[in-house]
């Protein structure tokens, strides 16, 4: 077992206090103490508050990003939705709340559904203020076949690469626009 700072086994080390003497001779008096550890401030950076802060922003807003996905997908497994549910609203405003949304309108009009599961590849930061920061994401939603109410399949998913602004409103962080495009594989 480490100690941590020294990187001297703490078992070694009381061992060799305890036995040390009696086996080399030594009296006492040679005992040699260990050099006093750093602190641990010098031993590890910390973290400033400015940089907690951002950790934190961006894992909120991942969560945003992740719930809204989540929820996006049941509602067009379920064949759409008249209008953004609750779920929707909480964590996504802006074009990307409306262009969403007409989507949800259109397969609860023309009576389509999805089945199939959209996978999340990766989520990584982009540019970041206090106010507003950005995504930067790869979505896999090939296995989702698009049914229509006659159940014949009119469309399959795709891979997309996006980038999506996200807008702290309140105290909450919530997507707010984006761009993506069709890709191949995720960079």
């Amino acid at each position: 077992m480490r100690d941590g700072r020294t990187g001297v086994g703490v078992a070694a080390l009381v061992g060799a206090l305890a036995l040390g003497p009696g086996l080399t001779g030594c009296t006492p008096d040679a005992v040699v103490q260990p050099s006093p550890s750093p602190s641990a401030s010098s031993a590890t950076p910390t973290e400033t508050d400015a940089e907690r802060q951002e950790r934190l922003d961006y894992a909120t807003a991942e969560k945003a990003y992740r719930t809204f996905r989540a929820e996006y997908g049941r509602v067009l497994r379920a064949g759409g939705a008249k209008e953004p549910t609750k779920v929707m609203k909480q964590t996504a405003g802006g074009e990307y709340l409306k262009e969403f949304a007409e989507v949800t309108e259109a397969y609860h009009g023309l009576g389509d559904h999805q089945e199939g599961k959209e996978r999340i590849l990766s989520v990584a930061p982009g540019a970041y203020s206090a106010a507003e920061l950005e995504l930067r994401v790869c979505e896999d939603s090939r296995s989702i076949r698009i049914i229509a109410k006659n159940g014949e399949q009119v469309g399959q998913g795709e891979m997309r690469q996006s980038i999506i602004q996200v807008r702290r409103i309140s105290d909450a962080w919530k997507l707010w626009s984006g761009s993506g495009k069709k890709v191949s594989t995720c960079d």
